[in-house]
């Protein structure tokens, strides 16, 4: 009878195991696979905060020699990096320019403008001669009237008048004779303007001297060409005395001072120099951005504090990356910022222990481009999910993903 009744629960059991084996399989089968994430552990270390941009290296002095007076530049003989001593390197010759020729239109008019002052000429030598004539007349009736009066036969009033009379027409005279010093001279000025001008200059150049010891930056004009008065045509400088200048946004000059330490990256040499924020200009300036918006920008004035030999490969006009330290610590608890995320209105991470993602938010303080400072929340050494995505949620399941996939 026992015998029996075991004959009847062994397929019962062997199909409950059967059972199980599949619950067991759908499980595994159902269950989403581990999500593979990139991990980096927060560290304690220095950290700082920097503004970053564009700069550009500029003599300090630069002296920019015009051309004085307008004429012909004779051709430059120096080139650029050539050294110059002040008051005694020509750096340029320019002869004196000469009149040029007349249209016809314009010798027309002058032709008869000589005219008209010829007769002017001839007009005020005859008022000289009649104004000469009244000065006599004058004169002598203002002798009689004197002679009368100093014998009690001529009135105080009539000495008075004849004495007016008498100089009246000397003062006329005086002027007769200017105003034809004056239309002579303007006759001059008109011949002179029929004169046709020389094929070639004639006289000595012009020497323009170098008004400071340096060396030839730049070379405006070099060969022969005529030129206007203040034309630039050479920029002189000291290519060993740089500083850079570079123009940050307003909101940003406004954080640094003078004396704010300087990195300076992307120069060309081995390795960054250091300098030092010289002086923020007062007055700020609107630039368009690359995107087409309008911003408001500060000049910055950079000074090196690395000695010359460390630099001396950089000269006037070179574009530099600078970073002005906005601040910096030494021992700063810090993550890295492409694992914080926002949730719920704070910051978080995902904090990747025991094959899991726990969600763990987190209070930060100062940021920079690669890492945050942590306040509170995390702990040096735990390690936290990089650009963690949509699919992790917290309590999910993790690994650590393997290099090359």
């Amino acid at each position: 009878m026992a015998s029996h009744h075991l004959n009847r629960l062994g397929p019962r059991i062997i199909i409950g195991i059967i059972f199980v084996i599949l619950a067991i399989a759908i499980y595994f089968a159902m269950r989403s696979p581990p999500i593979d994430v990139d991990v980096a552990k927060v560290n304690e270390g220095p950290m700082l905060v920097s503004i970053n941009d564009e700069g550009e290296t500029r003599v300090r002095d630069m002296f920019v020699v015009s051309a004085p007076i307008n004429g012909q530049l004779l051709r430059v003989d120096l080139d650029a990096g050539d050294p110059v001593v002040a008051g005694q390197t020509i750096v340029a010759r320019i002869m004196p320019a000469q009149p040029d020729f007349l249209n016809p239109r314009s010798a027309a008019e002058t032709q008869a403008q000589i005219q008209a002052l010829r007769a002017a000429v001839q007009s005020s030598t005859a008022r000289i001669a009649q104004a000469e004539a009244d000065r006599k007349l004058a004169a002598a009736n203002f002798e009689r009237v004197d002679a009368l009066h100093q014998r009690g036969f001529a009135t105080k009033t009539a000495h008075d008048a004849s004495r007016a009379a008498r100089d009246s027409s000397a003062a006329r005279l005086t002027e007769a004779r200017k105003g034809a010093e004056s239309a002579r001279a303007e006759l001059k000025a008109a011949r002179a303007r029929l004169m046709a001008p020389s094929t070639r200059p004639s006289g000595q150049s012009l020497a323009v001297f170098s008004p400071e010891s340096g060396s030839v930056l730049r070379l405006t004009h070099e060969s022969e060409t005529p030129i206007s008065a203040g034309t630039p045509v050479v920029e002189i400088g000291n290519p060993a005395d740089i500083e850079i200048v570079t123009d940050l946004l307003s909101s940003d000059a406004v954080k640094i001072k003078p004396g704010s330490r300087v990195i300076i990256e992307n120069w060309g040499g081995d390795k960054p120099l250091t300098g030092k924020v010289q002086r923020i200009e007062p007055f700020g300036f609107t630039k368009i951005s690359a995107l087409g918006v309008e911003e408001q920008r500060v000049n910055v004035i950079i000074d090196f504090a690395d000695p010359l030999a460390a630099r001396q490969r950089l000269g006037h006009g070179y574009r530099v990356i600078v970073k002005v330290v906005e601040w910096e610590g030494k021992n700063v608890l810090q993550a890295p910022v492409s694992a914080l995320f926002r949730d719920k209105g704070q910051w978080s991470v995902f904090v990747m222990r025991s094959g899991k993602a726990w969600l763990v938010p987190v209070k930060i303080g100062r940021m920079n481009d690669e890492h945050a400072q942590i306040l509170e929340g995390l702990a040096a050494g735990a390690e936290v999910i990089l650009h963690p995505s949509e699919k992790i949620e917290d309590k999910t399941r993790v690994r650590l993903r393997e290099e090359g996939t």
